[in-house]
């Protein structure tokens, strides 16, 4: 009880000492949210959209995933899902750009709005703190199987990342070799979709509830070895 109520201290000290990053931390749990419902609301109303996506468009598409997702406007899920049903495989590639490009995005910012904020957090927990510093050569681990959650989003794991300081390749490689298999399966969800409502409303289909369940399983198994196995 005490634990916990010295940690509650800290994080209204946290907040006290850099209310951005606290702020932002709001942000990435809200924003998303409401940017989902206005871009859901968006692609009903403009259902027909071409399919062939010319290179200025292609670019388009990049630029404004990268904002979107990176400015944690937009989740992931749902632009994967829409670039699946409305131009499929051409444009997988710019997804992945995108995400890669959004990654970059949200760490820079989490690191520009991070005043060592782990350590005023963990400074009454010296294990946790000491943890985080003897495995720093491991956290592309722990960047990969935090991106392979389908339950943790993108926008809140890039401050966090932030905040521990991953690093700049980390988050490039491992992110998004992380990224891939839920982004694979948002994508085909989307590509196999014969309307946009079934692409949108119809994610409970027993393949995808198995990928669900196998990608949740291994983030919280290569999650948990990272905290448990020793610093190499």
């Amino acid at each position: 009880m005490v634990r916990n109520i010295s940690f509650i201290t800290k994080v209204k000290s946290l907040y006290r000492q850099n209310p951005l990053i606290a702020l932002s931390m709001l942000w990435v749990m809200v924003v998303p949210v409401l940017g989902s419902s206005l871009l859901v609301r968006y692609a009903y109303q403009h259902q027909e959209v071409s399919g062939v996506v010319h290179a200025s468009e292609y670019l388009l598409f990049i630029l404004a995933g990268a904002f979107l997702m990176g400015l944690a406007i937009s989740p992931t899920t749902i632009l994967a899902i829409l670039a699946g049903y409305w131009w499929g495989w051409p444009v997988f590639p710019a997804v992945i750009i995108s995400y890669s490009l959004a990654s970059l995005i949200g760490y820079g910012l989490g690191l520009a709005l991070d005043k060592n904020s782990l350590e005023i957090l963990l400074k009454n927990y010296p294990k946790a703190n000491a943890l985080f510093k003897d495995k720093r050569s491991n956290l592309g681990s722990l960047v990969f199987f935090t991106r392979i959650s389908p339950v943790i989003p993108f926008a809140l794991s890039n401050i966090l990342f932030a905040m521990i300081k991953a690093g700049w390749k980390n988050i490039l490689l491992y992110g998004f070799l992380g990224m891939l298999p839920r982004t694979l399966m948002a994508f085909g969800i989307g590509l196999a979709a014969s309307s946009l409502s079934a692409a949108l409303d119809n994610r409970t289909d027993t393949v995808q509830l198995l990928l669900f369940i196998l990608l949740l399983g291994a983030s919280i198994w290569g999650i948990g070895r990272f905290f448990k196995t020793k610093a190499s």
